[in-house]
């Protein structure tokens, strides 16, 4: 999924594609609310969206519509877990594209157990545009969203890669999770314990502080696709999730 043609990278027409193919194509906006532009946005690495726009206004494309009356209850961690009539079976043209604003600013609170006696903490942060760009970062491979391996992409690329576990410990951990709206980090898991990466290796030698950080990027490391690793060591993580229990 990708949001296309938009004035920034946190808007544009919604775009999807089948696992098998490479071709593009869009979302009718017959029923398409912002339950449904949440679950984009999410998919997207923002924690919600703030606008649903009619896509008309950017460059007419002419690949297929791919979904129509989209209905998410708001919850799913997927688009494609939401209703919808069938891939590729719509009654619409492309000025009924439909396109999402994600939010990129904002303050995120929550609360989650910690420890054996179940004491309740207190999470608060806000977000920076400068330095906080959530849409860089995943996890693969894992068995639920808030684990797996960590990978990375380039600010004008989708070519995503891996972090090599050359010094990565729960303070680099720390700050991907909440990068991705977690607390904090539960665990590090290394040795390409969720499967080794197939594309570049972009960062080693990464070192946090874990406390000020609200970006990988921000942090110390060798730089850009410098590297001494293979793809045994790539680095796996698993966030704590932020939930009220």
């Amino acid at each position: 999924i990708r949001l296309y043609g938009g004035s920034a990278q946190n808007e544009g027409r919604v775009e999807v594609r089948p696992d098998d193919s490479k071709i593009w194509g869009t979302v009718c906006r017959d029923h398409f609310d912002m339950r449904d532009a949440d679950v984009v946005c999410r998919m997207l690495g923002y924690v919600r969206a703030i606008d649903v726009i009619w896509a008309d206004y950017l460059d007419l494309p002419t690949r297929p519509i791919y979904m129509d009356d989209v209905r998410c209850d708001g919850n799913e961690s997927s688009l494609f877990n939401c209703s919808y009539p069938g891939w590729g079976i719509h009654n619409c043209y492309h000025w009924g594209d439909v396109g999402v604003v994600c939010g990129t600013l904002g303050c995120v609170f929550n609360q989650y157990l910690d420890g054996t006696l179940g004491f309740r903490k207190f999470f608060h942060r806000c977000l920076s545009a400068a330095t906080f760009d959530p849409s860089r970062v995943r996890l693969v491979g894992g068995s639920a969203r808030n684990e797996g391996r960590v990978e990375v992409r380039p600010v004008d690329s989708f070519t995503w890669g891996t972090v090599c576990q050359d010094h990565f410990d729960m303070r680099d951990a720390d700050v991907i999770c909440r990068m991705l709206d977690y607390p904090r980090a539960q665990q590090v898991l290394n040795n390409a314990y969720f499967g080794q990466g197939t594309g570049p290796i972009y960062m080693d030698d990464l070192r946090c502080d874990g406390l000020n950080e609200s970006s990988l990027f921000n942090c110390s490391y060798a730089g850009w696709g410098v590297h001494d690793c293979d793809h045994d060591q790539d680095a796996g993580v698993v966030c704590l999730t932020s939930k009220f229990i």
